[in-house]
C-alpha cells in the first residue's frame, strides 16, 4: 500500500510537470483550469486523476473523443516507478532528482526544441545546496555561455544540463554519458532521421544517463 502510494504521489508530481511542459512560457500554469487542447472543455477533476482517468478514458477526450498524445501516461507511468524505487531505498533523493529532471527537460526539448532556464534553475538549486561546484561543472557552464553566443553545433542547454549532472556524477561517467548519447543520436540521424534540420540532444543525454543508472544499479 505504501508503495502504491509513493507511485500515486510520483504520477501526481509528472501531471503537474506535464503542466508546466504544456503551458510554460506562454501561459499561466495556475490559471486557467486544465481544458482539452481540442474542444477546448474544461475538465472536471474526474478527468484529471493521474494515469486511472487517461486509462478509463482509454487516453481520448472525455467530450470530444480526440485522442490525448500518449506521453502524458508514460511521463506519470515513469515518474510514479520512479518514487515507487525511491521509496524502496533503489534510488538516492539526488537520482531521483535527476531523473525527473531529465524526463522533464527531455519532452520539453522535444516539443519546443528549447532550453527552458527556469526549470534548469528550480532543479539545480536543491543540487547546489548539499554540493559545491566542481571545476568540470565550471567548464560546462563557461561553454554553454559560450554557446550562447558562438555557433558551436550544439545548444547551450545541453551544457547547462551536463553541468548539473556534474553535481552528483564523477568525470568518467559524464563522459560515457556523452559518447553514448553522440552515438545513438548518429545512429538516430543515419536510419531514422531523414530531413536536415536539427534534432533535440538532450533526450539522447537523458536516456544515456538513465542507461548508466540502470547499469550501476545491476552491478
Amino acid at each position: 500500500m505504501e508503495t502504491f502510494l509513493y507511485f500515486f504521489l510520483g504520477a501526481s508530481t509528472a501531471s503537474f510537470l506535464g503542466l508546466i511542459i504544456e503551458r510554460f512560457p506562454s501561459e499561466s500554469i495556475i490559471a486557467p483550469r486544465s481544458r482539452c487542447n481540442s474542444c477546448g472543455r474544461i475538465l472536471a477533476v474526474r478527468d484529471l486523476i493521474p494515469l486511472a482517468s487517461q486509462i478509463c478514458n482509454r487516453f481520448r477526450c472525455r467530450f470530444c473523443e480526440s485522442k490525448i498524445p500518449i506521453w502524458y501516461g508514460l511521463f506519470e507511468a515513469g515518474i510514479g516507478i520512479l518514487f515507487a524505487l525511491w521509496s524502496k531505498g533503489v534510488l538516492t533523493s539526488e537520482q531521483l532528482l535527476l531523473l525527473i529532471f531529465s524526463c522533464t527537460l527531455s519532452l520539453y526539448d522535444l516539443k519546443e526544441q528549447a532550453y527552458p532556464l527556469l526549470i534548469w534553475f528550480c532543479f539545480t538549486l536543491p543540487l547546489l545546496l548539499f554540493h559545491s561546484p566542481s571545476e568540470l561543472t565550471i567548464i560546462f557552464l563557461l561553454i554553454a555561455i559560450a554557446a550562447s553566443f558562438i555557433s558551436l553545433r550544439i545548444g547551450s542547454g545541453d551544457f547547462l544540463y551536463l553541468a548539473t549532472l556534474t553535481l552528483n556524477t564523477d568525470g568518467q561517467k559524464i563522459l560515457w554519458i556523452i559518447q553514448l548519447a553522440s552515438l545513438s543520436a548518429i545512429f538516430f540521424i543515419l536510419f531514422f532521421h531523414k530531413r536536415r534540420k536539427a534534432i533535440p540532444f538532450i533526450p539522447f543525454l537523458s536516456a544515456a544517463y538513465l542507461l548508466l543508472t540502470v547499469w550501476e544499479l545491476l552491478s
